[in-house]
């Protein structure tokens, strides 16, 4: 890792997660993990009138590893297009491992919302109001696709068997 540092406004639950999850202050991604690519990619030679990005409120600061291709002396800012990639990503990855911690509990309603209370609490994040609802909101947006999914899924396997009994009724018919 080398000592220079960007930093990626994120939501602010999304900012303590990752602080969390990644080692602190500042964020070092895992080689060959999807941030780390996306940062390769993005990352240019500072341009002449763009402002440079200091820590702030949101603001997560990621080191910049050595690259084989780059050199980030000089290849050091992230434009917002690339940003907003890395973020998106990072939000997916939160997605995820919340969704892979709670799935399985179901219905998370008034009398189970300490479970979110307590998955804050473990993944670092601080435990107000507002994050809790954003992130009850994320997992009930999740779980109903997932409902919606299975749903669809027991509809094909039902219109299947349906298909396989006309198929044997038509071959009785037919033999008799």
């Amino acid at each position: 890792m080398s000592d220079i540092v960007i930093y990626v406004k994120l939501d602010p639950y999304l900012a303590q997660w990752l602080r969390h999850e990644h080692g602190g202050n500042p964020v070092k991604f895992p080689k060959n993990s999807t941030e780390y690519d996306i940062i390769e990619l993005g990352l240019i030679p500072k341009p002449y009138l763009a402002a440079t990005v200091g820590p702030g409120d949101n603001r997560v600061a990621i080191a910049l590893p050595f690259f084989k291709n780059k050199d980030v002396r000089y290849h050091n800012f992230l434009p917002r297009k690339a940003q907003n990639a890395l973020a998106q990503c990072i939000r997916t990855r939160f997605v995820v491992a919340l969704w892979k911690d709670l799935y399985k509990f179901g219905y998370i309603g008034k009398r189970k919302q300490d479970l979110i209370w307590a998955w804050m609490e473990a993944h670092g994040i601080e435990a107000t109001d507002t994050n809790w609802n954003t992130i009850a909101k994320i997992y009930l947006r999740k779980r109903n696709v997932y409902r919606e999914q299975k749903r669809k899924e027991e509809q094909r396997r039902l219109e299947e068997l349906q298909r396989n009994e006309d198929s044997l009724n038509n071959i009785k018919n037919a033999t008799t």
